[in-house]
This record gives C-alpha cells, sequence and structure tokens, in this order.
C-alpha cells in the first residue's frame, strides 16, 4: 500500500504533494481531537506551512491541519491534527448579557439529543457565532439526524473541544470535521459508529483469527463514579442538592459531586447528576495486523464497536483510537478499544470543571483547597503510572 499526501490551503487551491515522508503519524479519535506527525527529508519551495491542509486523495473524508513545523538541518519534522482540531481554537463563549455597566456573560444552556447538542454548541462558536470574526471560514453544520440520548448541557468558557470530547463520553456519539471538495466547504457533523458485532457485517479480532499481533488489557477504576451529589440552584445551605446512582457501599462506592449550574427542575437535574455515572474501564490496546480478515478501513473504521479476543479477555467494544504509522514503506497499526484510562490532563480538567465549594465568588482560602485538591490527584494519578 502506497501512501501519498497532497497538500492544499485552506481554500482549497492544490499546492503539491509531499515529497517523500520519511514517516508519517497520525491518531484518529472517536471523542477528542487526535493528532498527526509527519518528517520529511526535504521541503521544496515551502510547501509545508502553518494552517495548510494535508489529505490523502485515496482517503477523500480525512484531513490534517498543520500547527508547528520545525526544522533541524535537512529534516523538516510537521505537527498539528486531524481537522476537527480547530474545535481547540475556540472556548465556549456563552451569549453576552446587555444592558449593564460591563459585558456579562452568563451560561450557554442547552438540553437535547446528542447530535443537536454538537451543532448547537458549534453554530454558536464556529460557524454563526455573535462575533462573526469567530467563524471558521467555509465551515458549516451537517444534516441534523438527532442521534444519541438527550441531556443537558451548559457552556461557559471551556475549551470547544473539552466540550465536544465530555459529550461523546456521555453519550457514545462522536463529531468530525471533514473535507467536501466538491463543494470547497469542511462538514462539522457528529459521527456515529456501527455495531459490527452481529449479523454478515460482523468483525472479530484476535491472535487467532490472525489479525492481531499482541496488545494489552487495563482495567481502572480511578474516575469510576457509581453516587454522584448533584448541586442545582441556590447557594449555600439553601442550595438544592440530589444524590443519584447505586447503593454500592464500602470499597464498591466511588463518590463525586457535579455543579450542575443554576438547574432548579429535579428532572433536569437527575439528567445532569446522572451523566456524571460512569463504572471501572476497561481497556484493550492490540497491535492489529495490516491484512488478512476485518481489515482496517474496509471492514471496521473508528468509532464502529467489534468483538476483540485477547489474552482470555472478551469485549465488544468500541474502537475510539487508531493510530496509524507509516514508515519505511511499511504501515503499523495501534487500536484502542473501549474507554480510555483517566489521565493527569484529564483529572486535572476533571477537577477544574468540577468546583470544590458551593460559593459563587471563591475567597483565597478555597483558592488554596482547590490547589491543594488538584495536587492530590495529581499525586493519585502518579502513583498509577
Amino acid at each position: 500500500m502506497d501512501l501519498t499526501l497532497m497538500v492544499m490551503d485552506f481554500d482549497f487551491t492544490l499546492l503539491g504533494e509531499v515529497p517523500a515522508p520519511k514517516s508519517f503519524m497520525v491518531r484518529r479519535e472517536f471523542r477528542g481531537v487526535g493528532s498527526f506527525k509527519l518528517t520529511v527529508q526535504r521541503d521544496a519551495g515551502g510547501l509545508l506551512a502553518r494552517d495548510r491542509v494535508i489529505y490523502r486523495p485515496d482517503r477523500p473524508g480525512q484531513g490534517w491541519i498543520i500547527h508547528r513545523v520545525s526544522r533541524s538541518g535537512d529534516t523538516l519534522t510537521v505537527d498539528g491534527t486531524p481537522l476537527k482540531g480547530l474545535a481547540k481554537r475556540r472556548i465556549c463563549l456563552p451569549p453576552l448579557i446587555t444592558g449593564g455597566a460591563y459585558n456579562q456573560f452568563g451560561y450557554d444552556l442547552f438540553t437535547g439529543d446528542a447530535e443537536s447538542a454538537y451543532l448547537h454548541f458549534a453554530a454558536n462558536n464556529l460557524t454563526a457565532p455573535e462575533d462573526a470574526a469567530r467563524a471558521i471560514p467555509h465551515l458549516v453544520l451537517d444534516t441534523n439526524l438527532h442521534r444519541g440520548p438527550e441531556l443537558p448541557w451548559q457552556a461557559r468558557f471551556e475549551k470547544l473541544s473539552d466540550l465536544f470530547e465530555d459529550i461523546g463520553a456521555a453519550t457514545e456519539v462522536g463529531w468530525d470535521i471533514r473535507p467536501d471538495f466538491g463543494a470547497k466547504r469542511y462538514v462539522f457533523g457528529a459521527w456515529a459508529g456501527v455495531d459490527r458485532t452481529t449479523g454478515t457485517g460482523r468483525c472479530a479480532l484476535s491472535r487467532e483469527l490472525g489479525n492481531v499481533e499482541g496488545g494489552s488489557v487495563t482495567e481502572d477504576a480511578g474516575s469510576a463514579v457509581t453516587v454522584v451529589y448533584a448541586g442545582g440552584a441556590g447557594e449555600d445551605e439553601n442550595r438544592l442538592i440530589q444524590s443519584y446512582g447505586s447503593e454500592n457501599a464500602g470499597l464498591t462506592r466511588y463518590e463525586a459531586f457535579e455543579d450542575c449550574g443554576s438547574i432548579d427542575d429535579t428532572e433536569m437535574l437527575a439528567l445532569a447528576g446522572r451523566r456524571k455515572l460512569t463504572g471501572p474501564s476497561r481497556t484493550m490496546t492490540a497491535d492489529v495486523v495490516d491484512g488478512g480478515l476485518c481489515r482496517y478501513e474496509r471492514d471496521y473504521d473508528v468509532g464502529d464497536v467489534v468483538t476483540v479476543v485477547l489474552d482470555g479477555w472478551r469485549m465488544d467494544a468500541r474502537l475510539i483510537a487508531m493510530q496509524e504509522t507509516w514508515e519505511g514503506g511499511r504501515r503499523t497499526l495501534k487500536a484502542t478499544f473501549g474507554d480510555p484510562p483517566l489521565g493527569v490532563t484529564e483529572l486535572l480538567r476533571t477537577a477544574a470543571s468540577s468546583p470544590i465549594t458551593a460559593t459563587a465568588s471563591p475567597s483565597i482560602t478555597c483558592w488554596k483547597i482547590r490547589i491543594w485538591a488538584l495536587w492530590r490527584l495529581w499525586r493519585a494519578a502518579r502513583s498509577r503510572l
């Protein structure tokens, strides 16, 4: 299988072909953004530059945008993300409240199915924001098929890509930005995988079938939440607090607090609180054989649910990430199935998004408590490494 990479500017003007790549690594993710890294021996005429788009002619639904270019001697290294990395350039800016002495921002609140939530926040921050300067050129929204469960969402100044990842984790509906070469535009839309565990399109991966060479299985309870205390409207002792989850006790009980803003409806609070519930995760990483039965991108893709058998473990699991590496004319594949273990970065982001105190204006003492809690989370994460 040959690798051909083309380069165009963001306006779809073709600029040329990448000259003789030494290596190309791309990580596609169903919920997150992903990344890529390209190394070439030379770059004739400055073809590879920031904000240009790389694509494969045989994979027109994929594209990668360059964020960084570094040169060492005759070697040029290019780093970036799939096109969905454009969401990393925006925050969730809530509607401006006018009429006061200064600019005030509340919350961008939305309740609906997962696909509608994606399109709502994408419209407000990528395609049709109140401030036209925030719009991404040539980016449009895909047709809304209303896929995924209905949940309430609120956003206020967090990274847009982080919010999208949270929606994906809670609903099992992913998201993507894909090029439309015919219309010369980019399309933001939801990404729903296919269940390939039954029927004529079934896909199974194992050593016995010859399409997996090796891998590992990880079970992690570090991010488990079996009981959540959800905080809604009100302040201090007058705040609405409800608990949801199982009746687990002792070591099997994992508690957390979820700040649900100013929700005063108990049914809505239940939806928002239960979104936090999650059991211990199991993750499989597998070195996938690039050939034979059930081939990647031919028989299954990122986001699909397949059957994986590895070292005595059997899972019907979603392919949540695939790392594809081209080097020396050969492609290697490393797949991740199931729920990714929570790392240090995710622990810190989760802690920051769930305030420790119920006060609206944290004092110096509250900030000390937050810093102490983040340090404890970091220590706990390091102990699992």
